[in-house]
Parts: C-alpha cells; sequence; structure tokens
C-alpha cells in the first residue's frame, strides 16, 4: 500500500507542477535568483556573466517543452528576439547606455516573463536607475556623463514582479 500511496503523491505533485501559475511562478523564482546573481557580479566586476543567461535561457526552454500549456511560445520568443535585438543594436550604436550584457539579460527576461511582465520589470529598472542616478548626482557621489551598473536596478524590478506575481497584481 506505502509503493501505491508514494506514487500516489507523485502523481499528484506532477499534476499540481503543470498548472500555469506554478511554471510561472518557477520561471519568476529562477529569474530572481538570477537577476541577485548577476547584479552581485555587475557591481563587483562590471560584466554580466554569460553562463548565468544561458542557464536561464535553457532552463526556461526546458519548461516550456515539458509544460506547452503554460509557455505560450508566440507570446515569448517572437517578442524576445525584437527586444533582444533592438537591445543588441542600442549596445552596439551608445555602448555607454547599455552593455552587451544588459541587453542578453533582457531579452532573456523578456523570453521567459513575457511581453507584460517585462515591461513591469523595465519601467521598474528604468524609473529606480534613474531615481539613483539623481540621487547620486544632488549628492555629487557621481558626475554628468559617468555611468551606473544597470543589473541591480533590473534586479530589484524582478523582485517587485515576483511580489506583484505573487499578490496577483498583473
Amino acid at each position: 500500500m506505502k509503493i501505491q500511496e508514494g506514487v500516489a503523491r507523485m502523481w499528484f505533485l506532477l499534476e499540481k507542477l503543470r498548472q500555469p501559475d506554478v511554471v510561472q511562478l518557477l520561471v519568476h523564482l529562477l529569474f530572481v535568483g538570477i537577476c541577485l546573481y548577476v547584479a552581485w557580479t555587475d557591481l563587483r566586476e562590471r560584466r554580466i556573466p554569460n553562463d548565468a543567461l544561458l542557464f536561464g535561457f535553457l532552463f526556461t526552454t526546458l519548461l516550456a517543452l515539458l509544460f506547452p500549456d503554460a509557455f505560450s511560445w508566440s507570446m515569448h520568443a517572437l517578442p524576445a528576439i525584437a527586444f533582444t535585438l533592438g537591445f543588441v543594436l542600442l549596445s552596439l550604436w551608445w555602448p555607454a547606455a547599455l552593455g552587451m550584457g544588459d541587453a542578453k539579460l533582457l531579452g532573456l527576461l523578456v523570453y521567459g516573463l513575457g511581453f507584460q511582465a517585462f515591461l513591469s520589470v523595465l519601467t521598474l529598472a528604468c524609473t529606480f536607475a534613474f531615481l539613483t542616478a539623481l540621487l547620486l548626482l544632488s549628492c555629487k557621489k557621481i558626475k554628468a556623463g559617468g555611468t551606473l551598473p544597470y543589473a541591480p536596478f533590473v534586479a530589484v524590478g524582478m523582485l517587485c514582479e515576483l511580489i506583484f506575481h505573487l499578490l496577483d497584481f498583473n
């Protein structure tokens, strides 16, 4: 009887994991972890590690393949390609404004979160970056034309998006 109960519990857990909300929560949690790691690295070394971004892409793709009902390729892949291309072109044209690592990080977030949640993260990240830059400029901690690492602001935006997702504000 214990084996049957164990199998029944495993089956119940797998069925629970198939729900779109659970898969989206897994993606949100994964991206919060990646953003925190990337933000720490960006603050210390002023670079974004490709291995973290590759892991996020592969894990998100695996979730999309395992749970196709919870992950719409048309809702995620096409905006991800468009935004990533736009961010990469911006990075090439104006490298001081946005680094290539930031462009790839933002592309990953579009891919995993979808358009609406990504816009929320991007808006929050830009707002926090702007307010921080104003504060640092007013305190004369940085000069006009200076740069700040952007990944920490993306991490804050991603944390806020996770909270919004958990509270179901979106």
